[in-house]
């Protein structure tokens, strides 16, 4: 026996007009199975319709809107930096496709060298930092090196407070929540 469109019609609890609902009547009545379909469903919806409703236990709101902050910062800071990526990629593609089409006569291969040379200079401009540094250590008095290092570690005392004061306004900034 077919149960095809009944089963869709039972479960769907949709209102069916007279010729669809007679169709169903007298299908129920010679489908054993289709009947004992409808007889479930409506048990077990009249049981849902009669439960009780239960009350949500204390701070459930709370945590559930706190965690759904979280969860959507967490979202963002994803879509963010899948953003970030998409359009340092397409930032480079479009760099590398202008210099092919405008500079032909420039070669990725003159690119990668300038960069290599770039690197290389930043790292002598860091060993020539370095050496001065060793040298200003060997031929200063204690004392100047004691000034000078509690001059830089107050800067860096007070670098390292505005960033966590930055970091803390942001972090506990409040945000309103529609419920």
């Amino acid at each position: 026996m077919k149960h095809y469109p009944y089963e869709g019609w039972i479960l769907d609890d949709i209102d069916l007009d007279e010729t669809r609902r007679a169709d169903l009547e007298a299908h129920l009545a010679l489908c054993p199975r289709c009947a004992q379909l409808s007889r479930s469903l409506r048990i077990a919806l009249q049981a849902i319709r009669n439960a009780p409703e239960q009350k949500a236990p204390a701070g459930f709101i709370h945590k559930f809107v706190s965690s759904f902050e979280s969860r959507r910062r967490l979202q963002e800071r994803k879509q963010a930096r899948t953003l970030a990526i998409v359009f340092a990629s397409t930032a480079l593609t479009v760099v590398l496709v202008s210099l092919y089409v405008f500079l032909p006569e420039l070669s990725l291969i003159s690119l990668a060298a300038g960069a290599i040379s770039a690197v290389v200079g930043l790292l002598e401009g860091l060993h020539h930092v370095i050496s001065f540094i060793s040298n200003a250590y060997k031929n200063l008095s204690p004392s100047a090196l004691i000034v000078i290092g509690l001059v830089f570690a107050g800067w860096v005392l007070l670098a390292s407070l505005t960033l966590g004061l930055s970091v803390w306004k942001l972090a506990f900034r409040k945000s309103e929540v529609k419920q």
